[in-house]
């Protein structure tokens, strides 16, 4: 009940964004983040080795929602494509004490043959 009352809240709560970014500039603001599909909120909590940033996303076809969880120090950034997100790349950077985050649809080529 604690996940799904932080979820809501964190859907609602203040966070910059655009259509395919969003920014946390500060613990526990969260915004959400639509690409392709993919439907993602984010939050951000201060830990002992930095910012423990906490993902929880779902694609159209997904039958539940996963959640993925990283540790950003300070000027570090991490890309990656999501599972059933065919096509999208995910970017996770800490700059400046903010957490920025953004999706891009990347061209896939396919192998003939």
């Amino acid at each position: 009940m604690t996940r799904i009352l932080l979820s809501a809240v964190l859907a609602l709560a203040a966070g910059a964004a655009s259509a395919d970014q969003i920014t946390l500039d500060r613990p526990m603001s969260g915004a959400a983040l639509h690409e392709g599909g993919t439907d993602m909120t984010v939050y951000w909590t201060e830990v002992a080795g930095g910012y423990e940033v906490i993902a929880t996303y779902k694609g159209a076809a997904d039958a539940a929602a996963s959640r993925i969880a990283m540790v950003l120090k300070e000027g570090e950034r991490v890309s990656f494509g999501l599972p059933g997100s065919r096509g999208l790349t995910y970017s996770f950077a800490r700059e400046n004490g903010a957490v920025t985050v953004s999706g891009a649809r990347i061209g896939v080529d396919l192998a003939e043959g």
